[in-house]
């Protein structure tokens, strides 16, 4: 996806956001997810690539990849959230997704098994026990958890993952793993293991689902969604002037907005960049105008620059841009 891919990550890996995104897909947009209880990940993943191709195994990189450490009936526990970003439908996604998420659980056991060490020469006794060596407090495995590498009584971290996509038009691709398989004998298909697609499509989602997000990521997902329409009257019936300068940069990629702003702290005013994008397309049409006319360069920048009152270096950069 390029530029999309970095501001999409920028955007959508900034804690509050991707809160948002959770507390969307997970709670109807009630705030559970606290940004301040996520913590990042490392997005590399080794997977065993498939295709004709397929030789060795690979190192593979999710877009987003948190732990969120959360309280329950008095208790902490973690959860670990990922995210993969769209620009276009992807129809192998459920076996993408699965694929790290099985990658994830996977490493987990292995994490597990280095955590164990083998006491050596321990006489009998096949039941896990605890034992000292050197100080140190350790585990006697029994020979099915050592076989394992988990113990009976080990736990896995649940893995959430979700993909947001961003295109304009529904998601058509399949939102689960038996979607894609040919199944001819429906008798099989309780001894099917499935993988559901957890999916937020900006082109798929109802006028209210909007309203449920509490940063900008509604106002984004809503002009993603009528990106073919006139977004500045999405953001003025909003009264949704301003958006952060992460949401905006974002949002001109994955809308292909013709908008031109700076990265500012206090935020993008979005109705000025509107403002800014009509008066160039005046001049733009202006230009075209006097060209049409036979007018030469320096007498087309004296007019122009005197009838909109910009400068000559503006001027020069469109001809420029219309030259090229």
């Amino acid at each position: 996806m390029g530029m999309l891919d970095v501001e999409a990550k920028r955007y959508l890996g900034k804690r509050d956001v991707f809160a948002d995104a959770f507390n969307y897909l997970l709670y109807g947009g009630e705030k559970v997810i606290e940004p301040e209880k996520l913590w990042e990940m490392d997005t590399s993943q080794i997977a065993l690539p498939y295709g004709s191709n397929a030789r060795v195994p690979i190192q593979k990189y999710r877009d987003l990849l948190k732990i969120w450490e959360a309280m329950t009936d008095g208790r902490m526990i973690y959860i670990i959230l990922g995210a993969e970003i769209q620009g276009k439908v992807h129809y192998a996604m459920p076996v993408k997704n699965a694929l790290y998420d099985m990658i994830g659980y996977s490493n987990q056991v292995e994490e597990a098994r280095r955590s164990f060490k083998k006491r050596k020469n321990e006489p009998g006794g096949d039941e896990a026990a605890l034992y000292s060596e050197d100080g140190v407090l350790k585990i006697k495995l029994t020979s099915e958890e050592f076989l394992s590498g988990f113990r009976i009584t080990d736990k896995l971290l649940p893995i959430v993952s979700v993909v947001i996509y961003v295109g304009s038009e529904s998601w058509d691709g399949p939102r689960s793993l038996v979607e894609m398989m040919d199944l001819q004998d429906t008798r099989i298909l309780p001894f099917l293991n499935d993988y559901k697609l957890n999916l937020i499509s900006a082109a798929d989602m109802l006028e209210q689902d909007f309203d449920k997000f509490h940063t900008d990521l509604g106002i984004v997902l809503k002009i993603i969604k009528h990106q073919n329409d006139k977004a500045d009257k999405i953001i003025d019936e909003s009264n949704h002037r301003k958006i952060d300068p992460d949401a905006a940069f974002f949002l001109k990629k994955a809308a292909n907005l013709d908008l031109e702003f700076e990265r500012e702290e206090d935020g993008v005013d979005m109705c000025e960049s509107f403002e800014k994008r009509y008066m160039k397309e005046k001049i733009t049409g202006a230009i075209e105008t006097y060209r049409e006319y036979g007018e030469s360069d320096e007498d087309i920048i004296a007019k122009i620059t005197k009838r909109f009152d910009i400068t000559r270096e503006y001027v020069l950069a469109l001809l420029t841009t219309k030259t090229t």
